[in-house]
């Protein structure tokens, strides 16, 4: 078995190998050119397209590893199939599930590598991105801009959270007016609009039909409850604040969590924050599922081509990922629970072996 097992993952390793580099370089090449365009017309200076270069490949690692693995499974067990290795085996008694197994655990560790990738290295690539992207503007607007889906907290006495913005108006938003003792105020209007005065620039939040939540004075339990029409907050940027707002993909897991009970704690489901959090573990480890499914897809397909594998791995990848960005809007509403809809895609992939895996012959 010891010899079955190195000799799985030595046919394994190089097709997973040429299909990582492949993907990496497709993957790549779709932001080579914007790339190239800023390096002229920007005059950024080779240091800084270094970094853009660097992060940028950062962000595209996880996702090169999963597809590699699938297109290395889908050539490796395609080989052994054809060349009748696999049914040799198993007149030997010697089931598929067997030979799969070295390489399921040789992937397990891949998946590990790309949870740390999704947890720390691509939030952090992501907001280096970001502030390389501010850094070149004319105008300081970091400690001033309003984003949406962010728990902005760099405006003085506030912070806010926006769900969406379609230009001046505004949906979906809470607002947490800090005191230095106590319970923050908790202010929530379904849409209101930001105001920009033409004179001096400052920004208003008109928030409309909504309630504000204040903790008792009397009763620290308690909660006042006040219904408002109309209710404006001028928001006044903290001086010298120069940190980019995080987004929930610009946020490590750690911070993802801390956010997610700040949220919890004022009573608030943050399922966008829920979504992004599961969203990572789910494509943490789909390089296992699409192994599952590539070994499967090598022995069923016919003829012994590399082209035709990566032909089909392709569209499998096109599929899963379409799911996956379906799911996340979806979960991103709250319409269902995150943790199952993340893994949606995953399940699709695994609905599709375990009826072989229970067979005796694939």
């Amino acid at each position: 078995m010891k010899i079955l097992k190195r000799y799985t993952i030595s046919e394994f390793i190089p097709s997973f190998l040429l299909g990582f580099f492949i993907f990496t370089f497709v993957l790549f090449v779709s932001n080579f050119f914007p790339l190239a365009r800023i390096f002229f017309d920007e005059r950024i200076g080779p240091e800084t397209t270094i970094k853009l270069l660097f992060n940028i490949i950062c962000l595209i690692l996880p996702y090169s590893i999963a597809m590699g693995v699938l297109l290395g499974s889908v050539n490796c067990f395609n080989r052994l199939s054809q060349d009748g290795e696999v049914v040799g085996l198993e007149s030997c008694g010697i089931g598929p599930s067997s030979v799969i197994m070295p390489v399921l655990g040789l992937t397990f560790l891949l998946s590990i590598f790309c949870l740390y990738l999704h947890a720390e290295v691509s939030p952090s690539a992501h907001l280096s991105i970001k502030q390389l992207q501010e850094d070149f503007k004319i105008e300081d607007i970091v400690a001033s801009t309003v984003e949406e889906k962010v728990l902005m907290d760099n405006f003085k006495d506030y912070k806010i959270y926006i769900d969406k913005i379609k230009g001046k108006q505004i949906e979906g938003v809470t607002v947490f007016k800090l005191k230095e003792t106590g319970m923050p105020s908790v202010i929530v209007a379904k849409k209101g609009e930001i105001i920009i005065s033409e004179k001096d620039r400052q920004r208003t939040l008109k928030l409309i039909n909504g309630t504000i939540d204040e903790a008792d004075v009397e009763d620290p339990t308690g909660f006042t409850k006040v219904n408002f029409n109309t209710y404006q907050i001028k928001l006044e940027p903290i001086k010298g604040a120069k940190e980019v707002n995080k987004k929930p993909w610009d946020m490590k897991l750690r911070e993802l969590e801390k956010s997610i009970k700040y949220f919890k704690k004022q009573e608030i489901i943050p399922y966008h924050l829920f979504t992004e959090m599961h969203k990572r573990y789910s494509l943490s480890f789909s390089p296992l599922f699409f192994l599952l499914f590539g070994s499967i897809l090598g022995i069923k397909i016919k003829g012994k081509n590399k082209v035709k594998g990566f032909g089909v791995s392709l569209p499998v990848i096109i599929v899963y990922y379409i799911i996956l960005l379906f799911c996340e809007r979806v979960s991103q509403k709250g319409v269902y629970y995150p943790f199952i809809l993340m893994w949606l895609p995953n399940i699709f992939l695994l609905s599709f072996c375990i009826p072989y895996f229970l067979k005796k012959e694939i």
